[in-house]
């Protein structure tokens, strides 16, 4: 088995870059927790936004009330 890496894999960095975007968080938050550069965080927020992906839709998640079943 290999040693982890200290560098995180550019799918991870995507998926982090992703809930920073749909959590409305600035492009600064996704960098910092990447480590990867702004000009490249950048270009994954334009990636989201060209794809018409919500910049709320992670709030809207953690926030919509619960449907309730009952009457």
């Amino acid at each position: 088995m290999s040693e982890p890496s200290e560098t995180m894999t550019r799918d991870r960095a995507s998926e982090i870059v992703r809930d920073c975007y749909t959590t409305g968080q600035p492009q600064s938050v996704a960098v910092t927790l990447t480590g990867f550069s702004r000009s490249w965080v950048a270009g994954e927020y334009r990636q989201l936004k060209a794809r018409g992906i919500s910049r709320v839709a992670g709030q809207l998640e953690l926030f919509e009330a619960p449907q309730s079943s009952s009457g």
